[in-house]
């Protein structure tokens, strides 16, 4: 299914759930407590309350007529697939258990009691090469603390195994079950499969035509921000108001906002509010590239992202700044910092590229201190490692000493 089919679908299903709020794929809807409107709040909620009803309703008229039948066979056969899944899941979990006491096995035998081996010996070294009291009783500690820690791994790795061994009696019916299961699964996909394939021959040409984009966008935008968020976004002042009416008024942005994966947690209205002040900053950011970065940048900062500045920054920024975010990145890339796919990501890839929550100055030094010290992870050529490869090289991954870093960082 192409992006405008696939669109229609989700389009489709926005406008006839009624009253329902639509989950975007920017992330699950924020929890909030409804602010009470004011009297001038009720207007706007009422009219875009119709305005969503209205558009549902012209859409429902539209729909191709399914047979019921059809309709049926699909639900029946995406149950009957969701309960193959859970049990092709819960097959490989066990299987996965067999797996996973091997690999404590592996653990115990090799880097515990492995590493444990490999220090004992440097502390035997560093004994024999001791020529004062404190060198030989620091070495005598050592020692004494890694032959307590092989110990420990000797009997772990003979529980470990006894656990594998019993683990392992069982471990032909488990393969077997889960061969079953997965088979059984592959089998209620392809049923599944074609089940969605006859119900959806009746809308080809309904989802193939794009006389209904333009309201099936506004219908989404209008069940994903709800009427009453873009009333209470619009009660914030005549600008926001006009924000929400010129947002409503734009097909093509709107779609360009959906196939982006809407406005973080339906605050469309936020998002508008962003995205103008970014264009209003950059002429820049009006088409092309830069206009898509504008958009990532503003749909997914319309919830604001907490700011993880130094300790020592007492006056740091509590969130990211989204135009300052945006200016960033638009400077780094007409300078040539950054890779030369860049340019030509969709707005769904600049918003993850953009959603950090580090300071400006980090982003800097990243790039600086990549093109200074390790240029060679820049150009590998395997993308999944490029810019990352130094957490094996030279950065240890992960968050364990986080707590070591100086109030400065």
């Amino acid at each position: 299914m192409n992006r405008k089919r696939l669109l229609g679908v989700l389009c489709l299903l926005a406008a006839i759930v009624m009253g329902g709020s639509i989950v975007s794929a920017a992330g699950k809807a924020a929890p909030s407590v409804p602010v009470p409107l004011t009297a001038a709040g009720a207007e706007p909620l009422a009219r875009y309350s119709a305005m969503l009803t209205s558009l549902q309703a012209e859409v429902g008229k539209a729909l191709p007529k399914i047979d019921e039948s059809k309709k049926a066979a699909f639900v029946k056969a995406r149950e009957a697939a969701k309960a193959a899944e859970a049990e092709a899941n819960a097959a490989q979990q066990s299987l996965g258990k067999i797996q996973g006491a091997k690999a404590l096995v592996d653990h115990a035998r090799g880097k515990w009691i492995g590493g444990a081996e490999k220090n004992i010996a440097q502390a035997e070294a560093a004994l024999k090469k001791a020529t004062t009291e404190a060198e030989r009783e620091a070495a005598k500690k050592e020692l004494a603390k890694w032959q307590a820690n092989k110990e420990g791994g000797i009997k772990a790795l003979k529980e470990r195994q006894e656990a594998l061994d019993k683990a392992k009696i069982d471990e032909p019916k488990l393969t077997k079950a889960n061969q079953v299961a997965q088979a059984a699964l592959a089998q209620a996909r392809t049923h599944e499969l074609s089940a969605a394939k006859a119900l959806l021959t009746a809308m080809e040409s309904f989802l193939s035509s794009d006389k209904l984009d333009a309201k099936l966008v506004k219908c989404t935008v209008l069940a994903e921000a709800t009427p009453r968020g873009l009333a209470e976004f619009a009660l914030q002042g005549k600008e926001q108001e006009a924000l929400v009416e010129k947002l409503l008024a734009d097909s093509t942005l709107m779609k360009q906002m959906l196939e982006g994966g809407g406005a973080k947690f339906g605050k469309y209205g936020r998002a508008m509010e962003i995205y103008t002040a970014i264009q209003k900053a950059s002429p820049k950011a009006r088409e092309g590239t830069l206009q898509r970065l504008a958009l990532g940048v503003s749909l997914e900062h319309a919830v604001p992202v907490a700011q993880s500045s130094a300790k020592d920054q007492t006056n740091a920024p509590a969130i990211v700044d989204p135009v300052k975010r945006y200016q960033h990145f638009e400077k780094a890339f007409l300078d040539g910092e950054l890779d030369p796919a860049f340019k030509d990501l969709t707005v769904w890839e600049y918003r993850n590229a953009v959603n950090g929550d580090e300071p400006a100055e980090a982003l800097a030094w990243g790039r600086q201190m990549l093109r200074n010290y390790r240029p060679d992870h820049i150009y590998n050529p395997d993308y999944g490692w490029r810019y990352s490869g130094a957490v094996r090289t030279d950065v240890k991954y992960g968050s364990q000493d986080v707590k070591n870093d100086k109030p400065s960082l």
